[in-house]
């Protein structure tokens, strides 16, 4: 399998992630100094610091989770689907301006597939477009700061729609292919799908269900070359690079 990744985007996410916890930080710490003022201005500010603090820090660390714990989503899919051959390109972080941005897309011969990940672990339950996670309420608590399940399906749609209108904009072929799927990363993920519009799998399903699209070449060798060059524009762009089939043995 071929990857291109964008690391300029990558790394962006990266400073704006310790940003925000370093602006929560102020905030928590700010609204403490605060409360040694006896008017009740201060007392006012200090509330307001609290609140923007925690916000902050909160939502800095759900995006450190995401974009600097090792290894990164993108570096699970790449392990999951190194087996596949050099006719499928994955591309991270195409540079996409417009909609919601797809963060996975896959390339080959038989169409073009958004991927949406998750890193939750846990029992979680699909309804149609309804998700809902089931842990304990002191599991919730404990995870409170990791990523957030928010709604995939939903996500996945506007990131394929974002996919087919930059493809229609450029007059690039394979706007009709474009198709989606959720996957969840974590191998501690119990998954009860119950009605979903898009197929949603563990990663150890991942690879099968990627092969259960087919083959059938619907798209050139010069379509694909197109569209991969399209999705791998931007700054510090990195591919596409052939992965190895099987990982690399770590010496001892």
């Amino acid at each position: 399998m071929r990857v291109v990744r964008n690391v300029g985007y990558l790394k962006r996410r990266q400073r704006a992630s310790r940003l925000m916890i370093a602006v929560g930080l102020v905030g928590l710490f700010g609204s403490i100094v605060l409360t040694f003022f006896q008017q009740l201005l201060y007392i006012y500010l200090a509330y307001a610091a609290l609140i923007t603090g925690f916000l902050f820090f909160n939502a800095g660390m759900q995006q450190w989770a995401k974009w600097n714990r090792r290894p990164r989503p993108d570096e699970l899919l790449d392990s999951t689907l190194r087996r596949l051959n050099d006719r499928y390109t994955l591309v991270h972080y195409p540079d996409i301006p417009v909609g919601w941005r797809p963060e996975h897309v896959l390339v080959w011969p038989g169409g073009i597939l958004n991927i949406t990940t998750r890193e939750l672990a846990g029992r979680i339950v699909v309804r149609g477009t309804r998700w809902r996670r089931l842990d304990r309420l002191f599991i919730r608590l404990l995870t409170f700061g990791g990523p957030p399940l928010g709604n995939p399906t939903l996500e996945c749609q506007r990131q394929m729609e974002a996919l087919r209108a930059f493809l229609e904009q450029r007059d690039l072929p394979g706007a009709e292919l474009v198709d989606g799927l959720i996957v969840f990363l974590n191998d501690q993920a119990q998954l009860e799908v119950v009605e979903s519009p898009i197929t949603v799998v563990s990663g150890k399903e991942l690879l099968e269900a990627i092969r259960a699209y087919g083959a059938e070449r619907r798209l050139s060798n010069a379509d694909i070359d197109e569209i991969v060059t399209a999705l791998a524009q931007g700054e510090q762009v990195e591919g596409p690079i052939s992965l190895p089939t099987r990982e690399p043995v770590k010496a001892k």
